[in-house]
């Protein structure tokens, strides 16, 4: 099991600037493409990676707020999280039982 560790800024800014290159991604392809072919097929990639940023981000942000909540209440806390698939280790830097 490969487990990355990030910290839950640094995951959730991974996931805006996948948002964010494939909309600059977007701009420089309906400027410069010349097929609309081209165009639409690079569209459809970059509309899909800006999806995806969204929902990986919502779903990080469901699971950092699900362990903060397990460490205000004294459970045991579950640091592990998916991205993309990939179990990523979350350190949260504010929890009370880590300091």
């Amino acid at each position: 099991m490969n487990v990355f560790n990030l910290s839950a800024e640094f995951a959730k800014n991974l996931s805006v600037g996948a948002i964010v290159v494939s909309v600059v991604t977007l701009l420089i392809v309906l400027k410069f493409a010349s097929s609309l072919i081209t165009k639409l097929l690079l569209v459809g990639v970059c509309c899909a990676v800006g999806y995806i940023g969204f929902t990986q981000r919502d779903n990080l942000n469901a699971c950092i707020e699900v362990v903060t909540a397990q460490a205000a209440s004294g459970e045991p806390i579950e640091l592990t999280c998916k991205l993309l698939g990939q179990d990523v280790r979350v350190q949260l830097p504010s929890l009370p039982s880590q300091g």
